[in-house]
């Protein structure tokens, strides 16, 4: 569950920045394929990634994590 929902709330913040998942895994210093996982629900993001998320998609950390 928490993957999932964390992954819709990723997925929610990166369309309101108007990003598309190659450029916000660009930016965040991810790789595509982690992020498109992180989005689907099937990976759990560490610490670091979830710091570079949040710093690209200048978002707040509750954002993130809402409905957790």
């Amino acid at each position: 569950m928490i993957p999932r929902t964390l992954g819709k709330n990723l997925n929610r913040l990166r369309v309101n920045a108007g990003l598309t998942q190659e450029r916000l895994a660009e930016k965040s210093e991810i790789s595509l394929r982690y992020l498109q996982q992180l989005e689907a629900g099937q990976r759990n993001p560490s610490i670091p990634t979830l710091v570079r998320l949040h710093r690209t998609l200048s978002c707040a950390y509750d954002d993130l994590f809402r409905g957790l």
